[in-house]
């Protein structure tokens, strides 16, 4: 790869390029401002000798404010005050030559334009930033702003510090100042260049400078090929070269020259003054060489390419301009490099790829349950590692139904790199409360599913110990579980029962028959009726005497004997016909005369003669008073209906009455 870099300049402000290596940095209007600088530094280490053309502009008697030859460390995009600060005021350190066309009194400027020279962006003559007073641009102070181009030529004898101002051929200022030290503090490179400005008055300021403006005196040539030499400006284009070898022209600005050995030029012409000169050319050889620096290359997480090219090359340039020697690189891409030995280079080229280590990470539940299985999961990074499960699989997600130690490998150029997981199958044991039992009221149970472990207990009483003792019937679960991922259970009911009693048992009257089932509830035991017949229930039918009953569970045994009466039986109610409710305790309440020792239902019902219900009851004890609302009716006739039921001759009968009440007082 080959770059040129051809000399330039870079422009700000109102500066601008107008073609034929002119600049205008100004235009002719108030209050304008603009700076050009030359790409290159000037080593003040060395000397030279800056030949160029200066315009200013043809508005004389309000003309304004003139042009600044300027050296200065700020950089190429430096620009100082607009109107009497000619652009350089302002900025520092610098070095600047003036060329004044407006006469500022505050400043001590002379009436003529004058040529002076200045530090540190200043251009008070009055000021200690003065280094050399004015003197008029032309001898006898003649005007410069006439339209016209004006040579001026600025030298610089590094040895005796010595700069010299011509202007239009003629010598103007002399000077004798360590630029160098006095004013960069020792530094030898510095940025040049002009600037200008207007302020209430204007001209059009131009400056033109070719772009081999600094003449070489020795050019070195690389062995096998050839450079163009470079004379001065002459005034007539007329050159002689001597000696004439390996140059393609003797008589051009310009000769290509493709000696192979060092060697000496003198080239004689016409200055752009006029002067009769001869300079003189050296030619110094350097050798080719072969470079091989860069090595295609993979760098892992974040390492770097280094290069120390120090000691090896005069210079290097890289791709992307810069101009290290000792330089590293950390970024995939296509690197290109010409390093230098004198004026001879050669190109390298190399790529870089960047990578990480992989990394890898199975994730997933670690404990899973008896039965089940657990999903893991692996995630390698960065994009290109290939990985692979222990058994071979390299699917993302795989399943695993034991417990064991889990493990991944991650692979890419960088390396590769292995994770381990472990994984548990949680195995709980038999959960058993045991059948469901029964349990005398009083008592308690002790319900044990006689497991030990790290386990974590609950029980529906929310009680959370291993054992549950209970002394209710009902039904109780336990469920043990661990780490509060895997539960087994078991479920037991608890009958409560009581012991037996019988001593709600009497004696029974039975209707001629009539059948009547006694129930003794023990459905946890045994009934046992007679000593004979074994059952919760036992039927009676035109029985008489004693019967025994023996009543036995886990709980103990009760017994007891009841006497059978068997009677004729009929049912029959007695009604009355008139009640005197007047609280004399006698006949004051309707009520029936009851002959039915196995009555079973009842409901009487009182109106009045309106058919308006003045009592009802289905209590055969229950009385009428004689009054409605607790209000007592009057003397009258009622009328009552009764509806009755019950046992006689062995049968269940229903009976129904109705009649006529007085109520007398």
């Amino acid at each position: 790869m080959f770059i040129s870099y051809a000399q330039s300049y870079f422009a700000n402000g109102n500066a601008r390029s107008i073609g034929g290596s002119c600049y205008q940095l100004t235009s002719a209007a108030n209050w304008q401002l603009g700076s050009v600088w030359y790409a290159n530094k000037l080593d003040l280490a060395k000397d030279f000798d800056l030949e160029f053309e200066l315009n200013f502009g043809n508005n004389n008697a309000t003309g304004a404010d003139g042009i600044v030859f300027v050296m200065q460390t700020v950089g190429i995009k430096a620009i100082g005050a607009s109107g009497a600060g000619i652009g350089f005021e302002g900025f520092s350190p610098s070095f600047g030559i003036e060329f004044d066309t407006w006469q500022n009194a505050n400043f001590g400027d002379m009436a003529s334009d004058h040529i002076a020279m200045f530090k540190n962006g200043s251009v008070d003559h009055k000021s200690s930033n003065s280094l050399v007073a004015a003197t008029t641009a032309i001898s006898g102070g003649a005007n410069i702003e006439d339209g016209k181009n004006h040579l001026v030529r600025i030298t610089w004898d590094f040895s005796d510090k010595r700069i010299q101002v011509y202007f239009d051929c003629v010598l103007r200022q002399t000077a004798v100042i360590d630029i160098q030290n006095r004013i960069f503090s020792g530094n030898n490179l510095v940025f040049w260049g002009f600037t200008s400005a207007t302020g209430g008055s204007n001209n059009a300021h131009i400056a033109c400078l070719s772009d081999d403006i600094i003449v070489q005196d020795t050019f070195a040539i690389c062995k096998g090929e050839s450079k163009p030499l470079n004379a001065r400006e002459s005034k007539n284009n007329s050159y002689i070269w001597t000696p004439n070898l390996y140059l393609d022209d003797t008589t051009i600005k310009n000769p290509e020259c493709s000696s192979v050995v060092p060697i000496t030029y003198y080239v004689q012409y016409t200055d752009r003054c006029g002067n009769q000169l001869q300079d003189t050319v050296d030619v110094v050889i350097d050798q080719p060489f072969i470079m091989d620096e860069g090595q295609d290359s993979l760098l892992c997480d974040g390492a770097k390419y280094l290069f120390n090219l120090t000691n090896a090359y005069d210079s290097v340039l890289w791709q992307n301009g810069n101009r290290s020697s000792y330089k590293f690189w950390d970024r995939s891409g296509y690197y290109t490099l010409r390093a230098w030995k004198g004026v001879c280079y050669d190109d390298d080229s190399f790529n870089i790829t960047t990578n990480e280590s992989p990394t890898i990470a199975i994730s997933g539940k670690n404990i899973f349950c008896e039965g089940d299985s657990v999903e893991l999961s692996v995630t390698a990074t960065p994009i290109d590692a290939v990985f692979t499960w222990m058994n071979g699989s390299n699917a993302s997600t795989y399943f695993y139904d034991k417990s064991e130690i889990v493990s991944a490998k991650a692979t890419n150029e960088c390396g590769s790199v292995e994770d381990f997981y472990g994984i548990r199958e949680v195995i709980l044991p038999d959960i058993n409360l045991g059948k469901d039992t029964l349990n005398c009221k009083g008592d308690s149970l002790l319900l044990d599913p006689k497991i030990a472990g790290p386990y974590t207990y609950m029980w529906n009483t929310s009680a959370n110990s291993s054992t549950l003792k209970v002394g209710a019937g009902g039904t109780y679960w336990l469920e043990v579980s661990e780490l509060d991922l895997c539960y087994a259970s078991d479920t037991i009911n608890v009958i409560e029962i009581n012991k037996p009693q019988l001593g709600s048992l009497s004696d029974i009257i039975l209707c001629k028959n009539e059948l009547i089932e006694i129930a003794i509830d023990n459905k946890y035991g045994m009934v046992l009726w007679n000593n004979n017949v074994e059952g919760e229930r036992y039927s009676l039918l035109n029985y008489q005497g004693k019967l025994s009953v023996k009543s036995s569970n886990e709980c103990g045994t009760d017994s007891k004997e009841i006497e059978v009466s068997l009677i004729d039986c009929y049912c029959n109610l007695l009604f009355p016909n008139a009640i005197t409710p007047n609280a004399d305790q006698l006949n004051d309440q309707f009520r029936p005369t009851v002959d039915c020792p196995k009555l079973r239902d009842f409901t009487m019902s009182v109106y009045n003669r309106w058919g308006e219900l003045l009592f009802t009851s289905t209590d055969v004890n229950k009385t009428w008073d004689g009054s409605y609302q607790d209000i007592m009716v009057m003397n009258g006739v009622y009328y009552w209906i009764a509806v009755w039921s019950g046992i006689e001759n062995g049968q269940i009968e229903r009976k129904a009455d109705k009649g006529i009440l007085h109520v007398i007082r």
